[in-house]
Order: structure tokens, then sequence, then C-alpha cells
């Protein structure tokens, strides 16, 4: 490997793992399992297909809280299961785009008072559709920093200054 590979490999991986550890991190902001944040920030910002092998020994965590994590982040619509023509493993794979975040956005919609009149403030509507607003709100940030990590050697202050903006502070 060349220098420029290596150090571009080295680079990449840095940012990778401090993504993987942001995204644990901000988790609690929206009331995530860290651990579930970070299999998620890592099937994220890799954009490649893991095994529960392959997450296991990238985040140092149990075959079981892999499996348990990758279970709610399927049942949630943020990661879904791939299968490989002559492989019997599981393969997960994040949202790929924003995009793919339509049926948060949906959600979203039908929770909100425009779709439910009154019914919309109850408590009983009122903190699934937070959640979902969080969420939405949360992987729309995430993708966002993670095109900015990949744009430029500034990358990584845009999306610090992007975190620190005041988006991130109101709710």
């Amino acid at each position: 490997m060349t220098a420029v590979n290596s150090t571009t490999a080295d680079a990449l991986a840095a940012v990778e793992s401090d993504f993987v550890e942001l995204w644990g991190s901000m988790s609690s902001l929206w009331g995530i399992n860290p651990t579930m944040a970070r299999i998620h920030g890592v099937l994220f910002i890799t954009g490649r297909q893991m095994t529960t092998d392959d997450i296991m020994a990238r985040l140092t965590i149990s075959r079981g809280n892999v499996s348990m994590n990758l279970a709610k982040l399927i049942e949630w619509g943020l990661v879904r299961r791939v299968h490989r023509p002559g492989d019997r493993r599981d393969w997960h794979e994040s949202l790929r785009d924003v995009w793919e975040l339509s049926t948060l956005r949906r959600c979203k919609e039908q929770l909100s008072p425009e779709s439910l009149g009154g019914a919309a403030a109850t408590e009983e509507v009122r903190e699934p559709a937070g959640r979902i607003a969080d969420l939405l709100k949360f992987l729309t940030l995430m993708d966002g920093l993670s095109q900015r990590f990949f744009e430029s050697h500034k990358s990584l202050r845009a999306a610090v200054e992007l975190l620190a903006g005041d988006d991130i502070t109101t709710h």
C-alpha cells in the first residue's frame, strides 16, 4: 500500500471511529440505547453491508448485544437484512440516504395536528410523535454530518460547527 493510500485509510478509519463514538454519545439526547446507536452508526458511516460477526469485531461487543440491537434497528426500519447468494449468513445495511427516511416522515405526518386534529394534543399521541420527530431530526443531522466528513479535508471542522449550531440545542 502506498503512503498516500495508507494515510487516507488511517484518516478514514479515524473519522469512522469518531463518528461512531459521537453517534453513541449523542444517542442519550434522543433516548436511544448507545450500543444501538453505535451499531447503526458503523453501518451508516461505512455504507457497507456487515454480518453480526463483522459488527462484533468492529465494536467489540457481544453477539447477543449485536443481535438484540439489530433486531430493534430492523423493527424501526433503520437497518435492513440483506441476503447474498451462496452465503447463509445475514448481512445488514443501514439506510443509504435520507430519502429512505420517508417512513419516519410519513409517521410524523400521520401524528400531526393536521392529520389528527385535537387528538394530536393528547399525551398518548404527543409522546410517540415526539420520539419520531427526535429520531428524524437525529438521523437527518447524522446524514448531513456523514456527507460533510467525506466532502473535503475541512469536513470534520464543518461537521463540528454543524453540531454546535442552534438547531441542535433547540427543541
